[in-house]
C-alpha cells in the first residue's frame, strides 16, 4: 500500500513539541549536552528517533530549543522579581537565599543549564553561545534594575558603580550555580552567598 504524503507528515507531528523540547530540557539539564544520548531522548520524551530530528534536524537542534526554554523558565521565575519596578535589595536577597536553599535539590542542583552549556561547549559553537550570552545579558540587567531603583531609593550609595555591580552578582550567581553541580558542601555554598550578598554592603 503507497502511503499518502499527508500521512506520513501527520504521523511525524503525533506529539506536542513544546512538551517534548521541557523533557528533553530536564535531560540535558540533568546529565549535560555530551552525556545525554539520543536513545536517553527517546526514551525521556517518548518519540522515536525519526520523529525528533524531522521536528528538531538533530541532537544540537533539540538542545537549542532546550535551551530556549530553559532561558524563558528562569526569566519567569528567577528573573522576573528583579526586573519588577519595585525591586531593590530586598529582591537580590532573596533571589540568593532561594539559589541556596534551591541548590539542595533537583532541579536547581543541576547548576544554570547556560553556565553548564557555557562550560561544556566554551566558546565552539556559535548557536548556543549566542543564547548563553543574551541569557547572561538578561541576568545582569535584571541585576543592574534592581540596584537602580535601591540607589534612587537611598538603600545603595549613589557613588556605587551599579554596571560593575551587576556584572558581579551575575558573576556570583554562575559561580554558585557550578558549585550546585559539583555537590560542594552547603557550607561552601553558604559562604558563597554570604559574599556574594556583601558585594551590597
Amino acid at each position: 500500500m503507497v502511503e499518502r504524503k499527508g500521512e506520513g507528515l501527520a504521523r511525524k507531528r503525533e506529539f506536542d513539541p513544546d512538551e517534548v523540547v521541557e523533557k528533553a530540557m530536564h535531560l540535558f539539564w540533568e546529565k549535560g549536552y555530551s552525556e545525554t544520548s539520543v536513545r536517553d531522548l527517546v526514551d525521556a520524551t517518548g518519540v522515536a528517533h525519526a520523529g525528533l530530528y524531522a521536528a528538531f534536524d538533530d541532537k544540537e537542534g533539540l538542545y537549542a530549543a532546550a535551551l530556549a526554554k530553559y532561558q524563558k523558565l528562569v526569566s519567569e521565575t528567577l528573573y522576573a522579581k528583579l526586573l519588577s519596578a519595585d525591586a531593590g535589595l530586598a529582591a537580590i536577597r532573596e533571589f540568593f537565599g532561594f539559589i541556596k536553599m534551591a541548590s539542595k535539590a533537583a532541579p536547581f542542583r543541576n547548576g544554570c543549564m547556560m553556565a553548564n552549556t557555557s562550560v561544556e561547549f566554551g566558546d565552539g559553537n556559535d548557536r548556543l553561545n549566542k543564547l548563553v550570552h543574551a541569557n547572561l545579558k538578561k541576568l545582569t540587567s535584571a541585576f543592574k534594575n534592581a540596584l537602580a531603583n535601591a540607589q534612587a531609593g537611598g538603600d545603595l550609595s549613589a557613588d556605587r558603580n551599579i554596571d560593575d555591580l551587576a556584572a558581579g552578582l551575575a558573576a556570583s550567581f554562575q559561580g554558585l550555580s557550578i558549585l550546585a553541580r559539583a555537590r560542594a558542601p552547603q557550607k561552601i555554598i553558604t559562604g558563597a552567598v554570604h559574599a556574594a550578598l556583601a558585594q551590597l554592603d
